[in-house]
């Protein structure tokens, strides 16, 4: 059986006309001896069979950027199904370009459900007053400099929802619902096997931990204690609890915000509009590490924010109390003195490079990890060159992933600095008022700048004015339609 396998390798290597047979010859026959289970060399016929444990955003493009490239792919979730969870989350320009490199059509399904920040503002205010102190021009400004997708605002359940339909138009991709992973094993044969909680073993050429910040995967590879109940052991708390909600409301600058941050005495309040005239709303509440949860948040946040601008405490007014979620806010160190792959396990998203919400790149540069992952694998043409490959993955992601994750514990760094000296507003617009632009635009150029597929800056406003026709008319009708419901 072994030499027949060869013989049919040979043949394909023939066909391809690759390197001179007989070198490759060599390695085939080398690794039959110790991996006779499963063919060395992958064909068409003998793809790479992957393991994906995680079907959240990054898995589940994983997933789709995997079976692009003609590997077998099997998704395990411990969900039972997947429900419409989630508030809005920015997708900025360097998250679209790798979405539309992957899949053009993903890109186009997007477009039909998100808003673009293209003609709106974003930036920070004073939190007491309300007024501006400095805005994000580059958000906007930067897109159309370098042809770049305008970032968008998108629900993460719309989100979920295109990938998810997109996974399953192959009948070949297994998606497994209730299929908690516990943990894994390294053959001998150079295959990994996955276990599940249920008792089921799945063996696959490679399995890619897209389990998020309490990965299990991870927890694993770099044997740390799972879960959050260990988080002190295994990542690091930001200083802040976050509650968080999405009221329907008609705000005066509904249309014409982004994003905005209101900076106040050791908390601040990020406003986010959504669609069809809803805004996600982030309240970030200075507090020590796993403090107990707020039995009613709306009457605390209404005291934490008591003396607030009016765009901050309207929200929280028209916010009900059992629609208000809190956690804590956790993220990772950057993994610079251990790899995020072993054998052939890696980790992907917010399991190796969990990032603060304010950067609005988690899922961003989870996006470019399923991008750049498959990139580098399709150059197998071997399974005993998955390892290797791997860690050529972790290097090529591991500066640029610490530098943006530096970026988010730095902005939330600078904010605990700044609003203490709100009191002293005018020093602070003397003193920071010509630097901080600047310093936004480094940082946004940074983050947005890696976009394997561009967009001419004509075709990306025309996209986004039809794009803000709809939104501002859903948002309208669902105006009318909450007042008339009211009335009655």
């Amino acid at each position: 059986m072994m030499f027949r396998s060869v013989a049919a390798d040979v043949l394909y290597l023939q066909r391809q006309r690759t390197r001179p047979v007989r070198k490759q010859l060599k390695k085939i026959v080398k690794s039959r001896s110790t991996k006779s289970s499963v063919g060395d060399i992958i064909t068409p016929d003998n793809p790479l069979n992957v393991v994906v444990a995680g079907g959240g955003l990054a898995g589940l493009l994983t997933a789709i950027s995997l079976r692009n490239a003609g590997m077998k792919v099997t998704v395990v979730e411990k969900a039972r199904s997947y429900l419409p969870l989630g508030g809005p989350i920015q997708l900025a320009p360097n998250g679209l370009g790798t979405l539309k490199a992957i899949d053009e059509k993903l890109y186009d399904e997007v477009h039909k459900v998100s808003r673009p920040f293209w003609g709106t503002e974003s930036g920070l205010n004073d939190g007491i007053s309300g007024e501006p102190m400095f805005k994000f021009d580059a958000i906007t400004d930067l897109p159309e400099e370098f042809d770049l997708p305008f970032a968008v605002c998108i629900d993460r359940s719309d989100l979920q929802k295109i990938l998810l339909a997109n996974l399953l138009e192959d009948a070949e991709v297994q998606l497994e619902m209730s299929s908690t992973f516990v943990s894994y094993k390294t053959l001998a044969s150079g295959q990994v096997c996955v276990n599940l909680e249920d008792g089921r073993q799945l063996k696959a050429d490679l399995l890619v931990g897209a389990d998020g910040i309490w990965s299990r995967v991870r927890s694993q590879m770099f044997k740390e204690l799972p879960g959050v109940r260990n988080a002190k052991v295994s990542a690091s708390f930001t200083g802040f609890k976050l509650y968080s909600g999405l009221p329907l409301l008609k705000t005066k600058n509904f249309f014409t915000t982004g994003y905005c941050a209101f900076l106040g005495p050791d908390n601040y309040f990020v406003i986010c509009p959504d669609k069809f005239g809803f805004v996600q709303w982030y309240a970030f509440v200075k507090s020590p590490p796993n403090s107990e949860n707020k039995i009613n948040c709306k009457n605390f946040l209404q005291k934490a924010f008591e003396n607030w601008c009016s765009e901050v405490t309207e929200l929280i007014e028209a916010t009900n109390n059992d629609e208000i979620e809190q956690r804590d806010v956790w993220d990772r160190p950057p993994s610079v003195l251990k790899s995020w792959a072993s054998d052939n396990i890696v980790l992907v998203g917010d399991s190796c490079h969990a990032t603060m919400p304010n950067i609005g790149q988690g899922c961003g540069i989870a996006f470019e990890d399923s991008y750049l992952l498959v990139k580098i694998l399709k150059k197998a043409k071997f399974r005993t060159e998955i390892p290797k490959l791997l860690q050529v993955f972790y290097r090529k992601r591991i500066v640029r992933t610490a530098i943006i994750q530096g970026l988010g514990r730095l902005n939330s760094e600078a904010i605990k600095i700044l609003t203490p000296l709100l009191p002293i507003r005018s020093v602070v617009d003397i003193v920071l008022g010509p630097i901080l632009p600047l310093i936004f635009r480094i940082q946004f150029a940074y983050c947005y700048l890696f976009c394997p597929e561009k967009v001419a800056a004509d075709a990306s406003i025309e996209l986004a004015k039809e794009m803000n026709n709809r939104h501002e008319k859903d948002s309208e009708a669902s105006w009318c339609s909450s007042k008339a419901t009211q009335q009655v």
